[in-house]
């Protein structure tokens, strides 16, 4: 019996190509970068066996993956924006955060994309950044693999990658959500204050 396994994925290429656009970032250790009181909830995201990235800017704060085999490897990718008034079960935190995306196509031209579900969604859609990102490139496969929702303690943005420049490729636009979720709670009054 012949038996493949999923590679791996390189963190430290990411962190190598990250760098070159000067996006700060290391590998992280779970023990010693991920405050106690959040290890239980974070480690489905990024105790698996490839690590994670401690982002040091930008809005997001940690990177995590897992490999799946179902249909072809491919690597589930979990961006955290850690937030320590967030609950996963909480109606009004779904509402508020949990953004599918969107899009229609004919003959194989966008003619509609955008966000749905949530609060966000609606300041997602009035970015034109990300507005004009997804427009470019929604025919990758990447881009349509991108969704936000709640997690305990975190607003989880994720998407499915093959290789490491595919996150690369997507970065920016994970980077804007983030900006965005920050931003939302930032104007909301979600706990008693907002901590990242």
């Amino acid at each position: 019996m012949l038996l493949v396994t999923l590679p791996i994925l390189q963190f430290k290429e990411i962190i190598d190509l990250l760098g070159l656009d000067d996006i700060k970032c290391r590998i992280g250790s779970f023990h010693s970068d991920i405050p106690p009181r959040y290890r239980p909830y974070f480690e489905k995201w990024l105790a698996n066996r490839d690590g994670f990235i401690l982002m040091l800017s930008g809005s997001i704060d940690y990177v995590g993956s897992e490999d799946v085999v179902r249909m072809g490897p491919f690597h589930n990718v979990y961006c955290l924006v850690q937030n320590q008034y967030l609950v996963e079960k909480d109606l009004n935190h779904q509402n508020l955060l949990n953004s599918n995306l969107w899009y229609s196509l004919t003959d194989g031209i966008v003619n509609g994309a955008g966000w749905s579900d949530s609060i966000l969604a609606s300041k997602l859609n009035n970015d034109q950044r990300i507005s004009n990102f997804l427009f470019e490139n929604l025919k990758s496969e990447v881009t349509r693999t991108i969704s936000v929702r709640v997690v305990n303690f975190a607003c989880l943005i994720e998407c499915r990658i093959w290789h490491p420049r595919e996150f690369v490729f997507v970065y920016e636009l994970l980077d804007n959500i983030a900006m965005n979720i920050q931003d939302l709670l930032g104007d909301l009054h979600v706990g008693e204050n907002i901590n990242r």
